[in-house]
């Protein structure tokens, strides 16, 4: 069963669980075939008898992708924290039983850390911070459903590269016009995983009977913004222009969200890496060549 499983990295699992030859169940607020309705700000799943998962992963939480007003980061928040404690009050109740859990988090959780190499045992950024407070109590809900003998495991996601959409898309919004910006001085460090490399992720998390706890999920190729753009620049036959984006424009258009943007974090997988998982996109520039081929079928 997938939390969130419409959105772009629960779409990607479901569809390579299907091809692996999974049945697919999707918690969601729409009704839909091969989905269980759920409403998590008021705590109820639709669920007339007791229930059995071989896995239980939860996606669940309001998109970042906008303006951050005070009001929207409220619903980010209590959104990803309101489907924790949904699906927490169904497995204690013996409605909602599993094997196993994953739930992801993010690195937006370290803040902050300019050059420094951070990995999962990393200080965590400052309660200031509502992305850091945020990610600590989605962490400590997640792990909450230890309680309940389950093996969990949680993904602290870098930023997620797809040919589908998400940052990529948002990146490229100035590709057809022949340039690509980076924001600020472009010298923030930027912690980046493809896609594939996630959706494996995932799989070896469900199949793996050894892994527990806390993951870094990002690629050990974590590269400043700048070199992150010029990447996806270089994908392109015809080159586009790397520019920078004004921090002043930043703050008209995307508000409180421009923090996030310019916030450095050098993300090392090191829990991965020691456990013998293998990435197949170390390299910015060849993730970037594949996105945008595959971009260009898609279109």
């Amino acid at each position: 069963m997938i939390a969130g499983g419409s959105g772009l990295i629960g779409s990607a699992i479901s569809e390579e669980a299907i091809r692996r030859g999974f049945d697919v169940i999707v918690l969601s607020r729409k009704s839909a075939p091969g989905n269980i309705t759920w409403n998590p700000s008021v705590g109820e799943i639709n669920l007339p008898s007791p229930a059995h998962f071989d896995v239980i992963i939860n996606l669940a939480g309001a998109s970042i992708a906008s303006r951050w007003s005070q009001s929207r980061i409220e619903e980010m928040h209590d959104s990803r924290i309101n489907a924790c404690r949904t699906i927490e009050k169904y497995l204690a109740k013996g409605l909602l039983t599993t094997k196993v859990y994953i739930g992801t988090s993010a690195i937006g959780i370290y803040g902050d850390h300019g050059n420094d190499i951070v990995d999962e045992k990393s200080h965590l950024g400052e309660d200031t911070d509502w992305m850091v407070t945020t990610g600590k109590a989605w962490e400590e809900g997640h792990i909450r459903m230890t309680t309940y003998g389950i093996r969990s495991v949680v993904l602290r996601t870098g930023i997620v590269l797809s040919h589908k959409g998400g940052a990529l898309k948002e990146i490229l919004q100035t590709a057809p016009f022949g340039i690509i910006g980076y924001f600020g001085n472009g010298k923030q460090f930027w912690s980046w995983i493809h896609m594939d490399d996630l959706v494996e992720i995932f799989f070896r998390a469900i199949q793996n009977e050894s892994m527990s706890g806390l993951y870094l999920a990002a690629s050990p190729g974590s590269v400043t913004n700048k070199e992150l753009s010029k990447a996806a620049s270089n994908a392109f036959q015809s080159h586009r222009l790397v520019v920078p984006v004004p921090v002043f424009f930043m703050a008209i258009l995307l508000g409180k969200m421009r923090r996030m943007l310019l916030q450095s974090c050098r993300g090392y997988p090191a829990r991965l890496l020691a456990e013998g998982f293998s990435f197949q996109f170390t390299s910015i520039q060849d993730a970037m060549k594949d996105l945008i081929r595959k971009r260009k079928m898609k279109m």
